[in-house]
């Protein structure tokens, strides 16, 4: 898959099928959206693309506190695990002051290729946002573009959306948000050195220390499994600010993966959320944390274990 990550970049493309959005939760309604361009990639033999956007460089619209549901990285490897081949995700300041004609003659049609457009029906393009969908419509029938409106999806006759799912995760209910996403919720990050208590105690873990600009997570324990080497593990995580070992701002995730004692420090390891089990909580002393670890473990067992039986990946 071919990332262009400016405009500029972004020669002159191959004719396309071309999903649109932010796509910042990859959650079952923006599957629906780009899994309907490619699939018309399939079908009228074109390449099938997206056209996303990062905001490093802010933008006026953007929510306060709106983490990231996915990293960067983990989006790309989303996207091309779905079938696209082609993805310009420039950042918001580089076209925001577009004028809607222009985002979409520049844009879409001479650097993306479009020969079909699908997004939401609450897409909107162009200088502040003024672009929508009835001219968009306008714009593709002039210019002999398809254009594929696709429905909102719905779950429990709740529209799905990435502000719901991280309700769902600042209240813990990762089962849930697993649920809205098609995916059990997880992030994978660099294992960073910590204090190696966990070994000491008969429970190694790795730590992950959080971007800043992730999305807010319950603190507390969760039933687990994690990726090593392409196999899924059982584990059990601690998300939060480690009272017991050292009190820090920075919001981490420590893992004790079950039955694993590899050196892990360094790599980029996937961590994925099951189900919460308790809240965080400072323990008066070692052996009482070696003791509530073992425990946290024992119960995360079915739950990871049947997450991999019915996975498998």
């Amino acid at each position: 898959m071919e990332v262009f990550h400016t405009i500029a970049q972004a020669a002159a493309g191959a004719p396309a099928a071309v999903a649109c959005g932010y796509f910042d939760g990859l959650h079952i309604g923006h599957a629906a959206v780009v899994g309907r361009a490619v699939q018309r990639a399939k079908e009228e033999g074109l390449c099938a693309g997206v056209f996303t956007f990062t905001r490093a460089g802010g933008s006026p619209e953007r929510k306060t506190g709106a983490g990231e549901i996915v990293t960067e990285a983990d989006k790309y490897a989303i996207l091309d695990a779905w079938g696209v081949q082609r993805v310009l995700a420039p950042d918001f300041s580089e076209f925001h002051n577009l004028e809607p004609e222009e985002f979409f003659d520049e844009v879409l049609v001479r650097r993306m290729g479009a020969r079909v457009v699908c997004c939401g029906a609450d897409f909107r393009f162009g200088r502040a946002a003024a672009g929508g969908a009835a001219l968009l419509e306008k714009l593709c029938a002039s210019r002999g573009v398809a254009l594929e409106i696709v429905p909102e999806v719905l779950c429990g006759g709740v529209r799905v959306s990435s502000t719901r799912i991280r309700e769902l995760l600042a209240a813990g209910d990762v089962k849930e948000a697993g649920r809205l996403l098609g995916r059990a919720f997880g992030y994978r990050l660099t294992v960073v050195h910590g204090k190696r208590l966990g070994r000491t105690i008969d429970s190694p873990t790795i730590n992950q220390r959080f971007p800043k600009s992730f999305v807010r997570l319950r603190h507390g324990v969760y039933a687990a499994a994690a990726v090593v080497d392409g196999a899924l593990l059982p584990a059990v995580a601690n998300i939060g600010l480690r009272p017991t070992v050292e009190q820090t701002d920075a919001v981490n995730s420590e893992t004790y993966i079950i039955g694993f004692s590899g050196d892990l420090y360094g790599r980029q390891i996937e961590v994925r959320l099951l189900e919460f089990l308790r809240d965080e909580q400072k323990f008066a002393s070692v052996d009482a944390l070696r003791a509530r670890i073992q425990a946290d473990a024992r119960a995360s067992v079915p739950i990871a274990g049947a997450y991999i039986e019915k996975t498998g990946k």
